[in-house]
């Protein structure tokens, strides 16, 4: 299936509706559209009614009986651009191609697309070697991908000519050297100079004599962008549309000196171009302040990094010192000497040189034990452990009564240290078995009683929070139990001894009656009350505390 737009192709159609139309036959002095644009391929077409019905629009045409053609794009309408609901009548099926998707070549032999958007899906095997120009590249079009292979660790500069040109992979370590005016840029081990200011040349801004120095290009004027143009020598066209397939534009097909900076796609900020391994134009990603560009060798892009940069110009051997120098790899040795000798990390001294008596203070000198008589005192902090006789494994050092170290022996697993006073060094001892071998029941609060001799054991019944008392289960005491207030847990639910046990006596003050906090009342009228009886020294009172009316019991003596 083709896109296909011929001259004079018409015809007739009497369809209805928003579907594909059947088309009725040929007007004279056209083709049908199976002959002009042939069965299964698409066209532009126009359909018009005499009462004003018209559409614009794709369409696909079948041969068929009769044969048809399905609207299957609607460009314009007089139905707001959306498919017409065509009504009776004859209706004109006509080829034609839409305002919207012409190319025109105006007088000048420039094509341009005329409602002012870009060219789409030209051919490029159509257009002759070089002949894109850089101004018909579109800005920011030419991406990394786009861009031919090169070698890898290349990166890009311009000659004197302004031609690009592939700058040589450098060795591990090296950094992107200018070689001014007239020569691309070079790989070079750096070097410590001694510049003391940039200044800015031609097309460049800024520079200084101290601190960060910032050069900047100056600002280039872009030229305007003509209308796309194509000689004869440079295109060739058929009868059908012009085409350039996607990916069409190969290498040749692109100008040289074509590609400009305004033509490259944006990236990062900083960013570099070079090449990998592949030859693929590859980002190379932005360095820090102060950083170079560093080469990694053949199979890796360059890098940003931190240079090492020294401030020592030279190295100048002392006193007792042979060597040094001023560039390279620099040596200092220790001279040696008559009974001296000068090794990689000490001096050592032999015994026709080193002679000591009386108190003598030695530093860093290494002289065997043989070599040594009289008295040694070292410094202070001086003696370190690695100094110090090997010993019995396990032992410690203490001091006897004389004031001299000993050893203390070893104790065995378990065992402690212990003093044995002035006079006699520590020792270590089994400690003794403690009089409570184990507990039981711990929680907090509780109290613990014996559970025999050695152990203990947390009363679960038996709880003291640090104000109250609990306990839980019967308390059974043989003596006096003195308090302040004795209350039952609940009100109206426990009794005061019981029908088995009762007490003795009572001994109270003013005897409080009350039923008041009962579900029900008493047993005899079913009311409630609240009573006082008081001792008098005649008689017995009873007072209602509710009305509180008073009343004597009446007595009789016997």
């Amino acid at each position: 299936m083709a896109l296909v737009v011929n001259d004079r192709v018409k015809e007739t159609s009497t369809t209805t509706g928003t579907g594909t139309f059947s088309l009725a036959g040929v007007v004279s002095g056209f083709e049908t559209f199976v002959a002009g644009i042939g069965n299964s391929n698409t066209t532009y077409y126009a359909i018009v009614n005499s009462n004003g019905e018209f559409e614009v629009g794709l369409g696909t045409v079948t041969d068929a009986a009769p044969d048809t053609l399905a609207r299957t794009t609607i460009i314009s309408s007089s139905n707001s651009d959306s498919a017409v609901n065509f009504g009776a009548g004859t209706k004109n099926v006509f080829c034609t191609l839409p305002a919207s998707k012409a190319v025109i070549l105006d007088a000048s032999g420039n094509i341009s697309a005329n409602n002012g958007s870009a060219l789409t899906n030209l051919n490029a095997t159509a257009l002759a070697s070089g002949s894109v120009a850089s101004a018909r590249l579109a800005d920011d079009s030419v991406t990394l991908a786009k861009m031919a292979p090169g070698t890898d660790g290349n990166i890009i500069s311009y000659d004197a000519s302004g031609n690009p040109v592939a700058v040589a992979t450098g060795s591990d370590g090296q950094v992107l050297t200018s070689a001014g005016a007239g020569a691309p840029p070079t790989f070079e081990t750096p070097t410590v100079g001694d510049i003391t200011s940039v200044v800015a040349g031609t097309n460049l801004s800024g520079g200084g004599t101290s601190g960060d120095v910032t050069i900047n290009l100056a600002d280039a004027s872009t030229s305007a962008k003509g209308a796309a143009s194509f000689s004869s020598d440079n295109f060739a066209a058929s009868s059908g549309a012009i085409t350039i397939k996607d990916l069409g534009v190969a290498t040749g097909e692109i100008q040289d000196d074509a590609i400009t900076l305004g033509k490259m796609a944006p990236g990062t900020d900083g960013n570099i171009i070079s090449y990998d391994a592949s030859g693929n134009p590859v980002a190379v990603a932005t360095g820090s302040s102060g950083q170079v560009l560093t080469s990694a060798g053949a199979g890796a892009v360059p890098s940003f990094q931190t240079p090492t940069v020294g401030d020592i110009t030279s190295v100048v051997a002392g006193t007792g010192m042979t060597g040094g120098g001023t560039s390279g790899d620099v040596t200092l040795n220790v001279i040696g000497g008559t009974g001296i000798t000068a090794n990689a990390n000490d001096i050592a001294i032999d015994a026709t040189v080193a002679t000591l008596s009386g108190s003598q203070t030695l530093s860093n000198k290494s002289i065997a034990a043989t070599q040594l008589t009289g008295t040694i005192t070292p410094s202070d902090n001086t003696v370190t452990l690695a100094k110090m006789a090997a010993g019995t494994d396990g032992n410690l050092i203490s001091y006897d009564a004389s004031g001299d170290p000993v050893a203390v022996a070893t104790g065995s697993d378990g065992q402690v240290l212990t003093s044995a006073g002035a006079g006699a060094p520590p020792a270590f001892e089994t400690i003794a078995a403690a009089a409570i071998t184990s507990t039981a029941n711990g929680a907090n609060n509780r109290i613990a009683t014996y559970s025999d001799a050695d152990s203990l054991n947390g009363e679960a019944n038996l709880i003291f929070d640090g104000s109250t008392l609990t306990v839980t289960g019967a308390i059974t005491t043989t003596g006096d139990i003195t308090t302040d207030h004795v209350l039952p847990t609940a009100d109206d639910t426990f009794d005061l001894g019981s029908a088995s046990k009762q007490w003795r006596n009572i001994y109270t003050g003013d005897l409080h009656l009350s039923n008041e906090s009962k579900a029900e009342g008493n047993a005899v009228d079913g009311t409630k009350g609240n009573w006082t009886i008081q001792e008098g020294e005649e008689h017995l009172f009873i007072l209602n505390n509710k009305s509180g009316k008073k009343y004597k019991f009446k007595l009789e003596e016997i």
